[in-house]
């Protein structure tokens, strides 16, 4: 059921990302970090994310950590 979960901005923060909102708007604009969606069509409803792609993106940014620094 994990990969039907969504996250808000609440959530985002609450997972360890530090960033603000305008930030996370950029990276979701340069494809550097997962697409928000709407669960209604109203422009004023608050976007989410996929809480298996946050988690996916989250695993990528560790193991690039990782690699650039092996003993870390």
């Amino acid at each position: 059921m994990d990969e039907l979960a969504v996250v808000d901005w609440k959530g985002l923060k609450a997972l360890g990302i530090p960033y603000s909102r305008t930030h996370i708007w950029r990276m979701m604009r340069a494809g550097s970090f997962p697409s928000s969606f709407k669960l209604a069509d109203d422009r004023n409803s608050h976007p989410v994310w996929w809480l298996s792609e946050i988690r996916t993106w989250l695993l990528d940014r560790a193991s690039r950590r990782l690699a650039l620094h092996p003993s870390a």
